[in-house]
């Protein structure tokens, strides 16, 4: 079976004739071409799909999206103005203006927030002005070429921007000021958090619409920070939008990527069918072996690599020891897609990846 059949039988509550593989390259691949050093046979798109070709890994994110969004209020503005390593961000709308910066971090070729846009409620205003101005419109043509050319080694996957409270957290606010704000400010965020989610239900729509089979929700989702969040910002959006995708024939996944009690159960209840860049023991809060209780019969699991095992001090050793834990807990009972969780480090050592697929197939024959 190629990637693709595999992935997708999995989605279909079939059985592939391995566990699939996959992982997300984009990370190891944009650092190396910042740095300089990445070879020129995986600059291309093409060359892209070839990188997972080479070290026998599933393809799923180009992050090229079936729709497009545009600005239909000319008052609302963004401005961004490098000064070093310092990006500085200003949004400017009718009520009024606010700045973020973020530092460049050549070491891990990052971004670092050192000081996020809101930080007073006056600001949720404007961040409810800049979604309330966004439209979604249908767009396939970089969905269809990234289709076309992933062919059988993968599936393009249709990514859902961060959306409400997971937004508030990762882009607008940060931690402390987002437990402020709700202490301070509840109604404004509540109203802030609905229409920044009236604006993903818009690009949904488009979705649903759309050739692709595979639909993500990009929340960045963290049990021990966004578990009572979620559930009282998030969950009801989650059920609705659920509905209405797989009521167009999608099947739908959610980022997982922090630490997992709590908020998987919440996932599941929520119908989503996968819970992606699962990270369990070394690195997270679960134990291989305690995965499927905690997701409950249904849930697909789609991640169990950290990413970070791919990197020193981890060793071929570590990899061999977590795949054969993984397809001896998971193989047997199905609904699992092994994955890298989250992306793969720009030191990792790629043989590992590589390592990676080979084991999972041997284990599974």
């Amino acid at each position: 079976m190629t990637f693709r059949e595999r992935l997708l039988s999995v989605f279909s509550d079939q059985r592939p004739d391995a566990m699939p593989w996959f992982a997300d390259l984009s990370y190891w691949r944009s650092a190396h071409a910042a740095i300089g050093d990445l070879p020129e046979k995986y600059a291309s798109d093409e060359g892209y799909l070839k990188l997972h070709e080479d070290y026998h890994v599933g393809f799923y994110l180009a992050y090229a999206a079936p729709y497009g969004i545009r600005r239909e209020d000319d008052s609302v503005r963004i401005e961004q103005r490098q000064d070093g390593h310092r990006l500085l961000t200003t949004y400017r709308t009718a009520w009024g203006e606010m700045t973020g910066e973020q530092v460049y971090l050549p070491d891990s070729q990052t971004h670092a927030w050192t000081r996020y846009p809101v930080s007073r409620p006056e600001h949720l205003h404007i961040v409810r002005a800049l979604y309330e101005s966004e439209e979604a419109f249908a767009n396939y043509e970089a969905w269809l070429h990234w289709d076309r050319i992933t062919g059988g080694q993968g599936v393009q996957v249709a990514c859902i921007p961060r959306g409400g409270i997971s937004s508030l957290l990762n882009e607008w606010c940060g931690l402390t000021n987002l437990n402020y704000l709700i202490a301070d400010a509840p109604e404004t965020v509540r109203r802030t958090v609905d229409a920044m989610l009236a604006r993903n239900a818009r690009i949904i729509e488009v979705i649903c619409g759309s050739p692709a089979p595979l639909v993500e929700f990009c929340d960045n989702l963290s049990g021990e920070v966004m578990t009572h969040w979620f559930g009282e910002y998030q969950f009801d959006f989650y059920v609705e939008q659920n509905r209405k995708l797989h009521a167009a024939g999608k099947k739908t996944l959610t980022h997982v990527d922090g630490t997992l009690k709590g908020i998987i159960p919440l996932v599941a209840a929520a119908g989503v069918d996968a819970a992606e860049a699962v990270t369990p023991e070394p690195c997270g809060d679960v134990a291989v072996a305690d995965l499927r209780e905690l997701a409950g019969p249904d849930l697909i699991l789609f991640g169990g690599m950290p990413g970070a095992m791919f990197a020193p001090p981890f060793t071929a050793d570590d990899i061999r020891r977590q795949v054969e834990t993984i397809v001896a807990h998971h193989w047997e009972y199905g609904k699992f897609v092994l994955g890298s969780a989250d992306q793969i480090p720009p030191d990792a050592d790629m043989d590992l990846v590589r390592l990676t697929g080979e084991l999972v197939e041997e284990l599974c024959r």
